[in-house]
C-alpha cells in the first residue's frame, strides 16, 4: 500500500489517503484499457469473452463475474472451482501505462455453456470464509476500538467466528472488508474533512449522478435501553448482648464479686448455657466473648476471706458480654433505564425509537455457601486463642460487616458500555442512509477505494461522503470501462456530544435491624420475689436460701436470648433503579442539490 491505495493504482507520490485539500479528477480525452485475469496464477486474459463486472461494497464480500471461452478438448467446470482469482485493470493516459488491482478472490461458482464453450465465472474474496478460519486473537486485533461483553453475546468457545467478529462490529461505527489485494481490515464510517477525490463535470458520465434520500421511517435517532444488573447481597446481622448478676453493683471483676458474696448468693448462668440460648435462636456466637467467671479457689476481697469454688471449670458468670450474628443472602436487581438519542434529529423530524434490552447475571459460590458454612466460634471452636476472654467483662470482641455485594464492577461496566456503543452505531448508522451515485469512466475512478471519501460536483450536485460502493463495469464487446462510484452522505447534526460512559451504580440498602442490649434478671426464692415471668429474656434461677418457709415458687434455671426481627426489606429482592441519557452529534457531510 502507498499513501492508502494498493501499489500501481495512482502515481507515485498522488493522494490516497486523506487529503488536506481533494485530488480533482476533470477527466481527459481518451484511455487505452485492457484487463489481466489470473486464473491460478495462469494467464486467461486473452479468453475473456463479453462482460466483466466486479462489485466491492462496505461491509461485504467482493464479488467478479467474467466469462471464458476454452480451448477445445474436455472441460471439468467443478475443477475450477477454489482456484485463485486476480483482476488488474491496465490503463494508458498520454503514453503513461498504470495499473489498478480490482479484485482478489477465488472462484465460488462455475458454470458452463457447451453451446458457446463458455465458463461463467464467479469469484469471491470470501471475507465471511477468511474470517470464520481466523483465531479469537486475529479478529480482537481487527477490530481494536470494539467493546463486546460475553453478557451481551454469548461465549465465543465454539461458536462461529464470523458471528462473533460481527458482533464486535456492532459497536463500531464502521464494516469489516476486503481490499482490492484481498486484505481483511475495518472500514471506519467516518469521512475526511476534505475528499480524497473530487469528481466534477468533465469526469462523470452524462445524466448518471442520481440521489436516493434516506426512508425517514428508518431514521432511528432514539435507542431505549433497559439493562438489568443482578447479582447476591450477603448480610451479616452483628448484635451486641450483655448481662450482668444484679447483685454485683454493677460492678466487674473482683470487686463484683466481694459484693456478690455479701449477699444472699444465688445460682448462676454458665457459658454453655449463653451460647446454646444465643444459637437456639439461630444465631452465630463470634469470637472475642468477655466473660466475668466466679474466681478459682483462693482468698479474695477486704477483709480477706477464702473462697472454694470445686465448679470452676462450668464457668459459672457474673456477666458476660459478647456478640452473635446471623447471615443472610438477599437478591439485587439494578434496573437500568438508559437513553441514547440525536437530538438535533430528534428536533427535525421527530422520535425514532428503537428498543433493546440486556440482562447482567452474577453467578458466585459464595452465595449458595454464606449461611452454611460456620463461621465466628462454631469455625474456630470456643478455646481458640482469643475466642474467650475471662475476668475482664464489658466490651466485647468480634468483627461487624453487615454487608458485602458480589457485584462484578467490571462485567456491569462493560456490558453498559457495549450496549452505549451498539445504540450510538444504530443511530449513526440510519443516519447515513442517503446515496448518491455517479458513473465515470474507469481510468478516472481507478486511485477511488471504500476507504476514500469522495465527492461529486456535476448535473445540479454537489455531494461528499464516504465511498459505500464500486462497480466496475467492462465490455470486451463495445470497449466501454465504466465504474459506478456510490457515496453515504451523513445527515444529523447536532453540537453536543456525551461520553458514553456507565453510570454509577446504586449505593442504597435497607435499613439494617436492630437488636441485642442487656439482658434481664429474675431471681425466685424469696417473699420479695415476684412472679415468674416465662417470656421475660435473660437469666431465670433461685436464691440459694429463703428468707421464710410460705411454699415460694421456684424459678427455673435457664437463659434466654431474644431473636432480633429481620425487616422485610431484607429478605425481600431489593430494587433499584438508575436512569440516564446520553446525546450525541451526528456530522454533517455535503448534500447540496443546485
Amino acid at each position: 500500500m502507498i499513501n492508502g491505495s494498493p501499489l500501481n493504482s495512482v502515481p507515485l507520490g498522488s493522494a490516497g489517503g486523506p487529503a488536506a485539500t481533494p485530488q480533482p479528477v476533470n477527466g481527459g480525452n481518451s484511455f487505452r484499457w485492457r484487463l489481466v485475469v489470473l486464473v491460478g496464477g495462469v494467464d486467461w486474459s486473452e479468453r475473456l469473452t463479453g462482460e466483466v463486472e466486479v462489485d466491492r461494497e462496505e461491509g461485504a464480500a467482493g464479488v467478479a463475474q467474467f466469462s471464458l471461452c476454452l480451448p477445445e478438448g474436455p472441460v471439468l467446470p467443478a475443477a475450477w472451482k477454489g482456484r485463485s482469482v486476480v483482476i488488474d485493470f491496465v490503463f494508458e493516459i498520454d503514453g503513461v501505462e498504470r495499473v489498478s488491482r480490482r479484485h482478489t478472490g477465488r472462484i465460488v461458482e462455475p458454470s458452463w455453456d457447451s453451446a458457446t464453450r463458455t465458463l461463467h465465472c464467479t469469484s469471491s474474496d470470501q471475507l465471511q470464509q477468511r474470517v470464520e478460519a481466523l483465531d479469537v486473537a486475529a479478529i480482537d486485533a481487527l477490530t481494536p476500538q470494539a467493546i463486546w461483553s460475553e453478557d451481551i453475546f454469548e461465549p465465543v468457545s465454539g461458536r462461529s467466528r464470523w458471528d462473533y467478529a460481527q458482533e464486535r462490529v456492532t459497536t463500531i461505527q464502521g464494516a469489516l472488508e476486503c481490499s482490492a489485494a484481498g486484505d481483511i481490515r475495518l472500514n471506519t464510517w467516518s469521512s475526511s474533512i476534505a475528499p480524497n477525490y473530487e469528481f466534477n463535470a468533465g469526469a462523470v458520465v452524462d445524466a448518471s449522478v442520481s440521489v436516493s434520500l434516506a426512508d425517514l421511517d428508518a431514521q432511528t435517532n432514539v435507542v431505549e435501553i433497559e439493562l438489568g444488573h443482578r447479582f447476591s447481597r450477603l448480610w451479616q446481622h452483628t448484635f451486641q448482648f450483655g448481662w450482668q448478676h444484679p447483685d454485683t453493683g454493677g460492678i466487674i471483676g473482683i470487686p463484683g464479686f466481694c459484693i456478690w458474696t455479701h449477699a444472699v448468693t444465688s445460682e448462676l448462668p454458665t457459658f454453655d448455657m449463653i451460647r446454646e440460648a444465643t444459637e437456639s435462636q439461630g444465631m452465630t456466637m463470634l469470637t472475642g466473648v468477655r466473660l466475668d467467671r466466679l474466681p478459682p479457689t483462693g482468698v479474695y476481697c477486704d477483709p480477706p476471706q477464702s473462697w472454694i469454688n470445686d465448679s470452676y471449670e462450668e464457668r459459672l458468670l457474673l456477666a458476660a458480654s459478647w456478640l452473635a450474628a446471623i447471615r443472610e443472602v438477599q437478591q439485587v436487581t439494578e434496573t437500568y433505564t438508559l437513553r441514547v438519542e440525536a437530538p438535533q434529529s430528534v428536533a427535525d423530524s421527530g422520535e425514532i425509537i428503537a428498543r433493546t434490552s440486556a440482562a447482567v447475571q452474577i453467578d458466585n459460590e459464595l452465595a449458595n455457601t454464606w449461611e452454611s458454612t460456620p463461621f465466628g466460634m462454631a469455625a474456630r471452636g470456643e478455646n481458640a486463642p482469643g475466642s474467650i476472654i475471662d475476668g475482664t467483662g464489658g466490651g466485647g470482641g468480634g468483627s461487624d460487616e453487615p454487608m458485602t455485594d458480589l457485584r462484578d464492577e467490571s462485567r456491569r461496566q462493560l456490558a453498559i458500555r457495549c450496549v452505549l456503543a451498539q445504540a450510538a452505531v444504530t443511530i449513526v448508522g440510519a443516519h447515513r442512509g442517503t446515496t448518491v451515485t455517479w458513473d465515470v469512466p474507469s481510468a478516472w475512478a481507478a486511485g477511488a477505494d471504500l476507504v476514500h471519501t469522495l465527492a461529486v460536483r456535476a448535473q445540479g450536485v454537489h455531494a461528499s461522503g464516504k465511498c459505500r460502493q464500486i462497480v466496475d463495469k467492462y465490455s470486451l464487446e463495445t470497449g466501454s470501462a465504466l465504474t459506478t462510484l456510490s457515496v453515504a452522505v451523513m445527515l444529523g447534526g447536532g453540537a453536543v456530544a456525551d461520553p458514553l460512559v456507565p453510570p454509577p451504580f446504586d449505593t442504597s440498602a435497607a435499613p439494617r435491624p436492630t437488636g441485642g442490649g442487656n439482658l434481664p434478671t429474675q431471681i425466685g426464692g424469696l417473699s420479695t420475689s415476684p412472679p415468674y415471668d416465662d417470656a421475660l429474656d435473660g437469666f431465670s434461677g433461685n436464691y440459694g436460701s429463703r428468707d421464710n418457709d410460705v411454699g415460694q415458687e421456684l424459678y427455673p434455671r435457664r437463659f434466654a436470648v431474644p431473636v432480633p426481627e429481620i425487616p422485610e426489606a431484607i429478605r425481600d429482592e431489593w430494587k433499584a433503579s438508575i436512569e440516564r441519557t446520553y446525546r450525541i452529534s451526528i456530522r454533517n457531510d455535503v448534500l447540496e442539490l443546485l
